[in-house]
């Protein structure tokens, strides 16, 4: 008699427990999201649910997870995300970054210090990534979130002060190489710290962990071992830290953990992010018009290279925002996970690349067109200080935006078009697929060593033939019938 009264005892005490739970999951739903979710749906349909955020605070906000999945179903908090103040105040720091990389690229410019703009940008470019996807999961901008940016911030400033003397000595490798893994290892120490308090990512937040503290190590090397072998093991570095990402965040994983709850991006918060970088890059070609007035007083050469300058970048601009040209689109971050990560790595190259073509067109605005062949260069140099190959100036030039431009083909061709047939003049593929071969005919370019205002004028020329090209082709032939008008 007294076993069943205390089993039963137990019974409803486990129903309280489990009815309590539900309640709890119930009150951070938000269902009033009717009318709102327009933002969301424009990338594609989904099935989602509102949920609360905690109660703000000054000091310190519980972390928790402003996105995750939970069978299937997307939930996240209400509201269009946009990018937050410390993430402006960290976009400030790498304009100053990309400037001092591709600068020190372009000063000698070569294969090789082609290669080792290579192997700089990559890592200043995860450490942003880093704090772009930890922020898009649990942003809340409390006093330890800001502590955390602010030390990020110093470990970087320390860093590029010093990767100009990574070859020279340990030291120096030292001073450069040391912050970037406590960079990496301050995020996996967030992570860890945040996993007790998330469920919803737990398992894959430590599985990250884990994989971080690994490719940290790798970096160590590279400090002691010669130049050729730092080249190797910092590309091999590399690499394992991006398969690792790719592979703690890919749906197999998330099927082999067999998670009812896992990481999910929040989608307007991303694009922004990316689209905010490439804007800074885009930018550089600005900065080079007008910083330390480079192009003298007057109607002078340099001011018609400047003017093509700014042309190159304002087409750039508005062919990367005008995207696949489609009106109704499945985004690829909502379509697949081959589509989203090519779609997010598809950033890298690019944003390389516009930084490159900028600081060598820069350097090319108050240049002599005339060039020297390989070995010239080499007696030259041996004779005095030498002014960098200008012929390999024109190739980072021209080849930055080959790459930039096909890199805005790839990603305007990772869209899945959804507008009605007959809509546009030509299908989507023809509207956007020129960019890829205007790229090529850019790089061609270089190879007749052409004035270089003729250059500039000429790449300025195809670049503005392609957007008024695009311009035409995506004006719907309703315009009453498209929810958006094409922009210029």
């Amino acid at each position: 008699m007294g076993t069943r009264m205390s089993s039963s005892s137990t019974e409803r005490h486990v129903n309280e427990l489990e009815r309590e739970e539900q309640n709890t999951e119930a009150e951070n739903v938000v269902t009033d999201s009717e009318g709102e979710d327009e933002f969301i749906r424009k990338y594609g349909e989904i099935d989602f649910k509102y949920i609360k955020r905690p109660k703000p605070a000054v000091w310190f906000i519980r972390p928790h997870a402003l996105n995750y999945f939970e069978n299937g179903v997307l939930y996240r908090t209400k509201g269009e995300r946009t990018s937050g103040k410390t993430e402006l105040f960290l976009d400030l720091m790498y304009v100053g970054i990309i400037a001092n990389v591709a600068g020190e690229a372009s000063e000698h410019a070569s294969w090789g210090s082609f290669l080792q703009y290579v192997l700089f940008f990559i890592p200043y470019w995860t450490v942003w990534a880093d704090i772009k996807d930890f922020t898009n999961y649990y942003y809340s901008e409390d006093l330890s979130q800001k502590t955390y940016i602010l030390w990020i911030l110093i470990l970087l400033t320390l860093s590029v002060n010093s990767h100009s003397h990574v070859l020279k000595d340990r030291h120096g490798a030292a001073l450069t190489i040391v912050p970037y893994i406590l960079c990496r290892l301050s995020l996996a120490v967030s992570l860890l710290v945040y996993s007790f308090f998330i469920p919803q990512h737990r398992a894959q937040m430590r599985l990250y962990f884990c994989f971080l503290i690994a490719t940290s190590c790798l970096w160590i090397p590279v400090i002691f071992i010669s130049t050729r072998a730092k080249v190797a093991v910092s590309f091999v570095a590399i690499f394992c830290e991006q398969v690792s990402f790719c592979i703690v965040f890919h749906p197999r994983t998330k099927r082999w953990l067999k998670l009812t709850q896992s990481t999910a991006l929040n989608i307007e918060h991303e694009v922004e992010r990316l689209a905010t970088f490439v804007t800074i890059a885009i930018g550089e070609f600005l900065y080079k018009v007008v910083a330390s007035s480079p192009l003298g007083v007057g109607m002078t050469t340099a001011f018609g290279r400047g003017c093509f300058l700014l042309i190159i970048a304002y087409n750039l601009f508005w062919l990367f925002y005008n995207g696949g040209t489609s009106d109704k689109a499945i985004h690829p971050l909502r379509h697949s996970a081959f589509r989203a990560i090519l779609w997010i790595y598809a950033h890298l190259p690019l944003v390389a690349a516009i930084v490159l073509a900028a600081d060598a067109g820069g350097d090319l605005l108050t240049r002599d067109s005339v060039y020297h062949t390989l070995e010239e260069v080499h007696r030259r140099a041996e004779e005095e200080a030498e002014e960098p190959n200008l012929r390999a100036l024109s190739f980072f030039f021209t080849g930055g935006i080959f790459v930039a431009l096909s890199c805005i083909c790839l990603i305007g061709l990772l869209d899945e078009c959804k507008d009605e047939p007959g809509k546009y003049m030509v299908p989507k593929f023809w509207r956007i697929i020129w960019r890829f071969p205007a790229g090529i005919l850019i790089v061609c370019l270089s190879l007749p060593n052409l004035d270089l205002t003729l250059l500039m004028g000429l790449v300025a020329l195809i670049t503005a033939v392609l957007l008024v090209y695009e311009s035409i082709v995506s004006t719907p032939q309703k315009v009453k019938e498209s929810r958006y008008a094409v922009e210029i």
